[in-house]
C-alpha cells in the first residue's frame, strides 16, 4: 500500500476548507493510505473524514494548561493519527521535536519526520547530511519511538516549487537511507517523497521500487489533483 499524505499548510478560508471537505467527500482511495493534514484551526471538521487526519502541530509539553499549545491527548480526542513534524517551514528545534515524538507516540499517533538537505549537492553529500540528522533525533528515541516514524524525505530546496528530484536518483538515495537506518536502527524504514510533486511527474515517481508513498504541498491544494494522484498510485 502505497501513502498520500496532503499538508494544506495554511492554506484555505472557513468556506474553501468546508468546499474542500464537500468536494473529497466522494474520493475512491482504492490501495492508498489516505491522509490529511488540514490547518489546526479545522481538524474538527475531518472528525468524521472516511480518509485519515493528521495534524501539522503538536506541543512539546506532555500536559498542562499552557496557552496557544495542542496537547498530544487533544489531537487522539479528534481521531488524528498522524503527526507532521521537522518540516522547513515549521523552525522546529532539534529539543523541540524529539520532545514532539515522544509525546505523540505517548498517545500512539503515528509521526511523519521530515528530512532533507538545504541546497543542490553531490550524492555522497546529501546521503552524509542525511544520515547526521536522522542520527541527532534518532539516538535520543527509544525503539518503539523511533519505530512509531514514518520518514518523509524532502529537500528544502524543492519546497514550493515545480522541481524535484530526478527519479533514478531519488530512488537510489531512498534505497540508501533504507539500508543506513537498517544497519544502525534494525528498523524497516517507510520513507515518503515530498517536494516539486504535480499530477504530471508522478507518474514517473509511483514507478519507483524504494518509494513508499508521498508528501504533497501546493498540489494537495486543488481536490482534484489528489483524485488523479490516488488513481495513478
Amino acid at each position: 500500500m502505497k501513502y498520500l499524505m496532503c499538508n494544506l499548510k495554511s492554506n484555505k478560508t472557513l468556506k474553501e476548507i468546508l468546499e474542500y471537505k464537500k468536494d473529497l467527500k466522494n474520493l475512491k482511495v482504492n490501495q492508498v493510505e489516505l491522509v490529511l493534514f488540514p490547518s489546526t484551526l479545522y481538524l474538527s471538521f475531518f472528525y468524521d473524514a472516511p480518509y485519515k487526519l493528521g495534524s501539522q502541530e503538536i506541543s512539546k509539553y506532555e500536559s498542562g494548561s499552557i496557552t496557544g499549545e495542542v496537547l498530544a491527548s487533544q489531537l487522539k480526542s479528534l481521531k488524528v493519527r498522524y503527526v507532521l513534524l521537522n518540516h522547513s517551514e515549521a523552525k522546529e528545534t532539534l529539543e523541540d521535536v524529539v520532545l514532539k515524538i515522544k509525546n505523540a507516540t505517548k498517545e500512539h499517533l503515528k509521526v511523519v519526520l521530515c528530512i532533507g538537505e538545504e541546497k543542490h549537492q553531490t550524492m555522497e553529500e546529501t546521503i552524509l547530511e542525511l544520515h547526521m540528522k536522522l542520527k541527532n533525533i534518532l539516538e535520543q528515541l527509544s525503539l518503539i519511538e523511533q519505530q512509531n516514524i514514518l520518514f518523509a524525505y524532502e529537500p528544502s530546496w524543492a519546497i514550493n516549487s515545480k522541481t524535484t528530484c530526478k527519479p533514478d536518483v531519488l530512488d537510489t538515495l531512498i534505497k540508501k537511507m533504507k539500508e543506513d537506518i537498517k544497519k544502525e536502527y534494525k528498523l524497516d524504514a517507510t520513507i515518503l517523497y515530498g517536494g516539486g510533486i504535480t499530477t504530471k511527474n508522478i507518474k514517473e515517481l509511483a514507478k519507483l521500487d524504494n518509494i513508499d508513498g508521498f508528501l504533497l504541498g501546493n498540489c494537495a491544494n486543488n481536490p482534484e489533483n489528489i483524485s488523479k494522484i490516488c488513481e495513478i498510485l
